[in-house]
C-alpha cells in the first residue's frame, strides 16, 4: 500500500515539474564582450612593410544573404551611410547563400542567438533588424559609441600579425574581400571571407596565406567568448525578417523534424497526465479510506 501511495505522488510530481523542450541557454553561459578593434590596410600589408593597426569609432557586424530580398534594402542604406569612422563586416551565414562562411553562421547562431536575417549589430552592443530598422542606423549609431581599449600595441609585418594586449581572451581576424552578389552583379566589398580566431596569450599569428589583392579589409577584434546581450536600438517593429534556413537546403531537417517530434511527445505526455490527475486523487484518498466528494464523483 506505500508503494502504491508513493507511485501516486512520484506521477503528480512528474506533471507539476517543468520540462525542457531543447530550446535555448543556461542562464549561466559567460556574457561576451568586444575590447578592441583594430583596422589594417590590405595595400600595406601585400608590400611587406609594417603596418600598425588603426582605430575604428563604429564596428557594424551585418548579418546578410544574398537570396535575403529586404537584405538589398539594408545593403543600400549600409553603402549611403556615408562615415568614415565605421568598420562594416558583412557575414554570409546561410547555407544556401553562394558566399556562405562556416564561422559567419557560428557566429550567427552561437555567439548572437539569430533566427534570421538582416541583422545589424551595432559595436557588439546594440541590434537592428529588418530593412525598416536599418534606416534608423545613421541617428542611433552615436548612441552606442564605444571607448576601445585592450590593444597596447597592434602591427603586421611580412604578413605576420604581433600584438600585446592587457584585456581580454581571444584575438579574431576578419578578413573581407571583393564578392559578386549572386543575382544583382552588384559589388559586395566587406563580406568576411576568412576568419581565424587564436588565444590572446600566442602575441602573433601568420596571415600570409589569406591576404591577395582581392582582400578589402582586415579587422581584429579583442574579444571575451560567449553569448553578447544585446539591447534593440530601434522602436520599430522587425518587418522583412526573413529566417536563414527557408531557402537553405543544406540543413539537417532530420535533426529539426526530431526536434519536433520530442516537443510532441512532451506536450501529449503532458495533457494525457494531467486527465489523470483527478482519477490519481480519488485512488490516493480511497487508499487512505477518505470520503470522495459527490462532485468529484460526478
Amino acid at each position: 500500500m506505500r508503494f502504491r501511495k508513493a507511485l501516486v505522488c512520484a506521477l503528480i510530481l512528474v506533471i507539476l515539474l517543468p520540462s525542457s523542450s531543447g530550446h535555448g541557454n543556461d542562464n549561466d553561459e559567460q556574457s561576451a564582450s568586444i575590447h578592441d578593434v583594430k583596422t589594417f590596410d590590405p595595400q600595406c600589408v601585400l608590400t611587406n612593410q609594417t603596418c600598425i593597426g588603426s582605430s575604428t569609432t563604429h564596428l557594424i557586424e551585418y548579418f546578410s544573404a544574398d537570396w535575403c530580398e529586404p537584405c538589398n534594402l539594408v545593403s543600400a542604406e549600409l553603402e549611403g551611410l556615408n562615415r568614415n569612422d565605421v568598420t562594416i563586416l558583412q557575414h554570409h551565414p546561410s547555407p544556401a547563400d553562394l558566399h556562405f562562411l562556416s564561422d559567419s553562421k557560428f557566429r550567427f547562431e552561437s555567439t548572437y542567438g539569430f533566427w534570421g536575417v538582416p541583422d545589424l549589430v551595432l559595436n557588439g552592443e546594440g541590434l537592428l533588424t529588418g530593412p525598416s530598422q536599418s534606416l534608423e542606423l545613421g541617428r542611433v549609431l552615436d548612441n552606442f559609441s564605444r571607448e576601445w581599449s585592450g590593444f597596447t600595441s597592434i602591427s603586421i609585418n611580412n604578413g605576420t600579425l604581433s600584438w600585446a594586449s592587457d584585456d581580454g581572451d581571444e584575438v579574431h581576424v576578419w578578413i573581407t574581400e571583393n564578392n559578386v552578389h549572386e543575382f544583382n552583379n552588384k559589388d559586395q566589398t566587406r563580406v568576411v571571407n576568412h576568419h581565424i580566431a587564436v588565444s590572446n596569450d600566442n602575441q602573433t599569428l601568420d596571415l600570409s596565406e589569406f591576404i591577395n589583392n582581392n582582400t578589402t579589409n582586415i579587422v581584429v577584434t579583442l574579444e571575451s567568448p560567449g553569448r553578447f546581450e544585446l539591447r534593440s536600438a530601434s522602436t520599430l517593429s522587425s518587418q522583412g525578417y526573413a529566417l536563414i534556413d527557408e531557402n537553405a537546403n543544406e540543413i539537417d531537417e532530420g535533426n529539426k523534424n526530431k526536434g519536433q517530434e520530442y516537443d510532441m511527445a512532451i506536450a501529449v505526455f503532458g495533457l494525457s497526465m494531467a486527465a489523470l490527475i483527478p482519477a490519481l486523487i480519488m485512488y490516493a484518498r480511497t487508499a487512505r479510506n477518505e470520503p470522495i466528494l459527490s462532485s468529484e464523483s460526478e
